[in-house]
């Protein structure tokens, strides 16, 4: 499985099996950049959108060492506020916590501001899938969906070229659920 970081700058809550696309507004690339830049995601709500880039699986998470009794006066970790909207990676970065605050953490959740990590190919366990879209089977190869944060059996193969999230390991005959699925973008 390979994870990559995103950074949430939806504005909204992302969950584990969300399908997210790359987003226009994208850190500066420059040659002069000190470090890698941090992907920013959106999530997807088109059908065959060649901007897709993965499923969102966790938090990405710091344990941070508190020593002596000013640990008690430790900030708090940075996230982003509900009403904040866009944060650049820069101040996103850093994403550290106690152990007593990973044990209540929610993994599954990236609010927005934060960092995540999003499967680009490998096993994912559960993804948004949209099954009202066609009845999908296992090995059908599935695309974004107009339905946001899901993907959807691709029914269109020329639509599909460079648009292909991956392929379905589980069958869904109708609605909205999660199946796992095989990341293998294309």
């Amino acid at each position: 499985m390979d994870l990559q970081q995103f950074l949430n700058n939806v504005g909204e809550t992302l969950e584990r099996g969300d399908v997210v696309v790359i987003s226009p507004q994208q850190p500066s690339l420059g040659a002069a950049e000190a470090s890698m830049p941090v992907l920013e995601v959106d999530l997807c709500q088109g059908t065959h959108d060649s901007a897709v880039c993965g499923v969102v699986y966790d938090l990405y998470t710091e344990h941070r060492v508190e020593a002596g009794p000013e640990a008690d006066e430790a900030p708090e970790p940075k996230s982003a506020g509900k009403g904040r909207r866009k944060q650049s990676a820069e101040n996103s970065k850093s994403q550290s916590f106690t152990l007593e605050e990973l044990e209540k953490l929610d993994r599954t959740k990236i609010e927005a501001g934060q960092i995540g990590h999003l499967i680009t190919s490998g096993i994912m366990p559960s993804c948004k899938v949209d099954a009202d879209k066609g009845a999908i089977k296992v090995g059908d190869l599935l695309t974004t969906s107009e339905t946001k944060g899901h993907a959807q059996k691709v029914t269109d193969p020329t639509k599909a070229v460079g648009a292909v999230l991956g392929k379905a390991l589980a069958p869904m005959k109708k609605g909205k659920g999660t199946i796992p699925i095989l990341v293998t973008l294309k």
